[in-house]
């Protein structure tokens, strides 16, 4: 029997991470054996979800048992040293303690956690590592011996761009880029980036995360909100963080009303920025116009595609730095025959064609989202050519079960 493929991952399982579980379900599927290895277990799976059918619990081993969300920095500090004070005697958990050597890492206590963890190193024929701050740790959980193969750190979002993790990691990401095999960024964007840090070139390859195209039937747009007579529906589907720059789109929504256009949107998904939202739309007496739905389920979600004329994601850089990758709902929307809205940021151009396979406007700008979507309802494209266009974008370049395909051979 081969060695397994080893995910190094923060947390497992992390639902909000789907392409995380995905990867994982694609390797088995061909044949690998994978394993896990996550600094804090998540929430427990509920019957019948893919982490429960698949059995992907019992491949996990957790460096800590008990759950890092929801709790404040010094909470999961305190948990950790009762975990690891019993080993101090130990040199080598004294040695993963060591800031000089191995860095932030090391004053997380996840190293020496890790050292009274694993009893035996975990051998791997290939090691993945999501998020670079992850890619750090399994370098430097090899460094002490307890990982043994060839290391792939995939970057996603933050890793790249949020100014404190630059600040903490960027003396670690050199040592990273030094003693990695691979690094796997999620766009080109991030490829340059990498580079720009120091990363050597011939290291790099950009690999993209995708979407399962069976899960999302394709469906042109049938007719125009103009023809119909009705609003136009618009569904944005997205974490409440400041990235998202959903208030941006909610500001649209409000020019539009004012201009006697009728559009309304729904938003779907939780967050810290819940009831600023919420707060907003009452202040501007939009809630006819506009309807904050919290988290719902994937049944849910699919359903609400299947209503909408536009899908709008307006991402913003947030105010620390921080910036999406290309994000997944995006690639969903398409995927199922929504024609999308977004804005210049990070890599989404990459995924949409402005005015062929979608909409792109400015950061931040509330006005052109307005405008966009006043055009869009007074019937001045052809949506079901940008559907379709949109649809071939990520069969060709976002094609989950086609980029599983790659990462098995990389790996091999």
């Amino acid at each position: 029997m081969s060695m397994p493929i080893l995910f190094v991952l923060p947390e497992f399982p992390r639902y909000s991470e789907t392409f995380v579980i995905d990867q994982i379900v694609g390797l088995l599927d061909r044949g690998f054996d994978v394993r896990i290895l996550a600094i804090s277990r998540g929430p427990s799976p509920t019957a019948g979800d893919i982490v429960a059918t698949r059995g992907l619990m019992d491949r996990a081993t957790f460096i800590f048992d008990h759950s890092a969300s929801g709790a404040a920095s010094w909470q999961i500090l305190l948990r950790r040293l009762r975990q690891i004070l019993p080993g101090l005697p130990q040199a080598r958990v004294r040695r993963a303690l060591s800031v000089r050597r191995y860095g932030h890492t090391a004053k997380t206590l996840v190293l020496a956690g890790a050292v009274r963890r694993l009893s035996l190193p975990l051998k791997a024929e290939a090691i993945i590592a999501h998020f670079g701050p992850t890619g750090v740790l399994a370098a430097n959980l090899r460094a002490l011996g307890l990982l043994d193969g060839p290391l792939f750190t995939v970057f996603h979002g933050y890793d790249l761009s949020r100014h404190s993790v630059l600040a903490r990691h960027g003396g670690d990401y050199q040592r990273l880029f030094s003693s990695g095999e691979r690094m796997l960024p999620i766009s080109t964007l991030w490829e340059k980036k990498l580079q720009a840090l120091g990363c050597e070139p011939g290291k790099i390859q950009v690999h993209r995360m995708g979407v399962d195209l069976d899960s999302f039937r394709f469906q042109p747009p049938k007719d125009a909100a103009t023809s119909s007579g009705r609003p136009l529906r618009v569904v944005c589907v997205a974490r409440l963080v400041e990235k998202k720059g959903v208030i941006y789109l909610c500001q649209a929504v409000g020019e539009l009303a004012q201009r006697q256009i009728p559009v309304e949107l729904e938003v779907i998904g939780d967050g810290p920025l819940q009831q600023e939202l919420e707060r907003f739309v009452a202040r501007q007496d939009l809630g006819q116009k506009i309807t904050i739905r919290g988290r719902c389920d994937k049944a849910y979600v699919q359903a609400a595609l299947g209503r909408a004329d536009v899908f709008a994601l307006p991402s913003v850089t947030a105010a620390d730095g921080d910036q999406e990758g290309i994000p997944v709902s995006l690639m969903e929307a398409m995927a199922s025959g929504v024609p999308c809205l977004s804005t210049v940021h990070s890599g989404i151009p990459e995924l949409i064609d402005d005015g062929r396979s979608g909409w792109l406007v400015p950061e931040r700008d509330a006005t052109a989202l307005a405008d966009t979507l006043a055009r869009i309802q007074r019937g001045d494209f052809d949506l079901p050519a940008i559907a379709r266009r949109a649809r071939a974008t990520v069969e060709t370049h976002f094609n989950q079960s086609r980029l599983h395909d790659q990462l098995a051979a990389q790996l091999t």
